[in-house]
């Protein structure tokens, strides 16, 4: 049994995260804090858990094994290697670090403490990815010659009753966040196409204030690669919830949208499309994969290197997209 602390109700999927961890029969949700107390005591007594204000007594707690950690994204650094040095095992939402460098502390931080990390990056355990791959690495694709992938809703999108969307307000502020569309939601579509695609030589990016929120509420990434494959990594908060993933090469095409998935291939079923394709099963979920590490000595599949370059390509983007604005002033 994996003795757990819930660690702040900031993100948006902090309620998902505490659900799947009081539904595994390996973990025990023992307690809660939270940056914002009140918040954090109305979580608590939801959850029938106590709530620690003080943060070190938690993490001294020699019954509590492990941290979900889901505070403002500016504090993973801080706050993850603060609970590695109190011995815990740590899972948190994405993105791991505002930098490759936090990134790397973080790591540091784990490693001395001898516990295991993990960054729930859900794409990378779906049936379609997982397929996609397959067909990449069997060769029939051919060379892969660009990949397409995009990720949005509509959370930002002003209604009757909430001017900004249905995301809480401090997804749309500077601070905690480090961003906005691209950091949050477009991290999927940077994962999947980094894993598919491979190493990244450059990025382009472009973002969208169309709301004129603090923080980029839609963004564009043209993304170079290694092999001379080009990428275009889509997001936004501003449109209909949709998912694509496309993936073209020289001997065929792999397309996704949402959960339907079709390829064709020159060297198969005549070069027809194939429309109801085998999907392999999806592999535990990024926090089974968490607890079957700690547990059982389970190598994860999400890797170091997806949290890494998911943060790699996140800063070349910011980068691109300041110099495009300054030199447009």
């Amino acid at each position: 049994m994996l003795n757990t602390a819930l660690i702040s109700r900031w993100h948006v999927h902090a309620d998902d995260y505490a659900k799947e961890a009081m539904e595994n029969p390996m973990i025990h949700v023992q307690a809660v804090w939270d940056e914002d107390q009140e918040r954090g005591e109305k979580w608590a007594e939801e959850l029938n858990v106590r709530f620690e204000k003080d943060l070190d007594a938690l993490l001294a707690d020699q019954t509590i094994h492990a941290v979900i950690v889901d505070t403002p994204t500016s504090d993973h650094e801080r706050i993850i290697t603060k609970a590695a040095s109190y011995g815990k095992h740590i899972f948190s939402e994405k993105v791991l670090g505002l930098t490759a460098a936090e990134c790397e502390k973080i790591f540091k931080a784990v490693d001395e403490a001898n516990v295991s990390l993990m960054l729930s990056l859900p794409r990378l355990t779906a049936g379609y990815y997982l397929h996609a791959q397959e067909v990449l690495d069997e060769g029939l694709l051919g060379k892969l010659t660009m990949i397409r992938c995009r990720t949005a809703h509509n959370g930002a999108v002003p209604f009757d009753g909430s001017p900004n969307g249905w995301l809480p307000d401090h997804f749309l502020k500077k601070e905690g966040t480090g961003g906005g569309a691209l950091i949050d939601l477009g991290a999927h579509p940077i994962y999947l196409t980094n894993r598919l695609a491979g190493e990244v030589k450059n990025a382009n990016a472009r973002f969208s204030h169309f709301f004129n929120y603090e923080v980029d509420d839609q963004a564009v990434v043209l993304v170079e690669y290694a092999s001379g494959a080009l990428g275009v990594i889509e997001t936004g908060f501003v449109s209909g919830g949709y998912f694509a993933l496309e993936l073209h090469g020289t001997e065929g095409v792999y397309l996704v949208q949402d959960e339907h998935v079709r390829y064709k291939s020159s060297l198969v079923n005549n070069g027809e499309w194939i429309t109801t394709p085998s999907l392999p099963a999806n592999l535990p979920s990024a926090m089974q994969q968490w607890v079957n590490e700690i547990l059982h000595g389970i190598q994860p599949a999400i890797t170091r290197e997806d949290m890494i370059q998911l943060t790699r390509v996140n800063e070349l983007a910011s980068q691109s997209n300041l110099k495009t604005s300054e030199s447009s002033t």
